[in-house]
């Protein structure tokens, strides 16, 4: 043999082993019962075609009884040919028929009962043949425990969720249901499995704390954003969440990559009625985790809407903002944050964030509703008047400085503090503008005269400087 026919050969090998450690498993149902194609890898193929109730002797090697409408056909095939078994019922309780190939064999006398015991345990806990007696079985012997033990067992997620949810149709005690939820969960690795069986038990999993709990919890166990956002969404639905399946909910949207699942999870929570204000706190925490500008502040928003936080709630709002990029959707928030009443800690907290918003629109936009909407001390007064002093562009500082002035309410004081800082404004025409707002407060006081006097002496401009003079003669 010649080097590239050994390669081909080699190929064809590699090619062969491959195939045979791929294994597939196809199941579709009709009306006529349910076809189940399991192939090991290629070599070793089963082809089932079954219907009715199928009871399996103790030791799952042989058909104990059939229903009157059931029906069992099991076929292998192997490099070295095919075998066929064919159960029905009759009139004397149940009929096989053995076939090697095309060819009916007697099933005692030439193998086919042999046969048949050798593959049927290797079938039932690949295929759901005999699923309802054998769960009956289990059940029977050590009630959910017993049943689980052989979910353990089965090859399958497939057939590991058919026998879950045959085992939930028993009368299982609801203190069971943390631990099925837990095993089962524990006992399979694909989620869409996983989410099948959950979905399919929450009408009798949400009816006890523990059961509900479980839930949550186990949505943190999957791997898929996808598939714990159904879970939570759907139980969310049906049920107010304890603190422990918060914990657990808070918990699984952590782990998620996806900021929209996170979201998702994070607003369907905060649509419950009576959450704490401790455990929106939490909530309101976990948005750092949250990459997106936008989809943070669409939970933040919504946390915000929420009745009687507290200022712990608010400093956290805070904490998260810092990490938003975006002015805008800083803008969002802490406008949004401001419909609330502030401790001057906070607010003086709030005056400092503003120096992290680059543009001079967006901050204005922040100081402006600030002094509409807030009851500030002296202290925080002059600080939010020096921050808008200090923006690159006079425009918005003018602007913020003159909002500061309306009111009837507007002190000496804080008539002074702005006087003080109004020297920052580098436009002679905006300067101007600042002092001529402050004029009608000034007249009458020594003190702010003298304070309105030395700012106007920062205008370089004669027009501007007599114009503000002639303001307070």
């Amino acid at each position: 043999m010649n080097r590239k026919s050994l390669l081909i050969y080699f190929l064809m090998l590699v090619s062969l082993v491959a195939s045979a450690q791929r294994e597939t498993y196809s199941s579709s149902s009709s009306k006529n019962g349910t076809h189940i194609v399991f192939n090991r890898g290629g070599i070793n193929s089963f082809n089932v075609e079954m219907r009715g109730k199928i009871e399996l002797t103790d030791d799952d090697k042989d058909v104990k009884s059939i229903s009157s409408d059931g029906y069992l056909e099991i076929t292998k095939t192997t490099f070295g040919g095919k075998r066929t078994v064919v159960i029905t019922p009759s009139a004397t309780g149940i009929k096989r028929e053995y076939y090697e190939g095309f060819d009916k064999k007697d099933f005692e006398k030439d193998g086919g009962r042999q046969w048949l015991g050798e593959i049927l345990p290797e079938l039932v806990r690949s295929t759901t043949i005999g699923a309802e007696t054998r769960v009956e079985r289990f059940f029977k012997q050590g009630g959910a425990n017993a049943v689980l033990n052989e979910i353990d067992k089965l090859d399958s997620d497939h057939v590991k969720t058919a026998y879950a949810n045959l085992l939930m149709k028993k009368n299982v005690s609801s203190k069971d249901y943390p631990t099925i939820i837990s095993r089962f969960v524990s006992s399979v690795s694909s989620d869409h499995y996983r989410t099948e069986f959950l979905k399919s038990g929450l009408d009798k999993f949400l009816t006890t704390k523990e059961g509900t709990d479980a839930v949550f919890a186990a949505s943190t166990k999957m791997e898929s954003d996808h598939y714990k956002t159904v879970v939570i969404k759907e139980a969310l639905e049906s049920q107010a969440p304890s603190l422990e399946a918060i914990k657990s909910i808070l918990a699984a949207s952590n782990k998620m990559e996806s900021d929209h699942y996170k979201t998702e999870v994070l607003t369907s929570l905060l649509r419950k009625n009576d959450l704490s204000d401790a455990v929106i706190s939490e909530m309101i925490n976990s948005t750092k985790n949250i990459e997106s500008d936008h989809y943070r502040t669409i939970v933040l928003t919504k946390a915000l809407a929420k009745q009687g936080l507290s200022a712990t709630s608010f400093q956290r709002v805070l904490e998260s903002v810092k990490d938003i990029d975006s002015d805008h959707y800083k803008t969002q928030v802490l406008t949004t944050l401001m419909d609330n009443k502030l401790s001057n800690e906070l607010n003086a907290q709030l005056i400092d964030l503003s120096s992290a918003i680059n543009s001079d629109h967006y901050e204005a936009v922040v100081l402006t509703d600030m002094l509409k909407s807030q009851t500030l001390t002296d202290d925080v007064y002059k600080k939010l008047v020096t921050r808008a002093s200090q923006c690159s562009s006079d425009h918005y500082s003018t602007q913020i400085l003159m909002a500061a002035l309306q009111g009837s309410s507007v002190t000496n004081a804080r008539v002074q503090a702005i006087l003080d800082v109004a020297g920052n404004i580098n436009s002679d025409h905006y300067l101007t503008q600042v002092l001529l707002k402050a004029a009608p407060k000034v007249k009458g006081d020594v003190t702010l005269m003298e304070a309105y006097r030395k700012a106007a002496k920062k205008i370089n401009s004669e027009t501007y400087y007599g114009q503000a003079l002639r303001a307070i003669d």
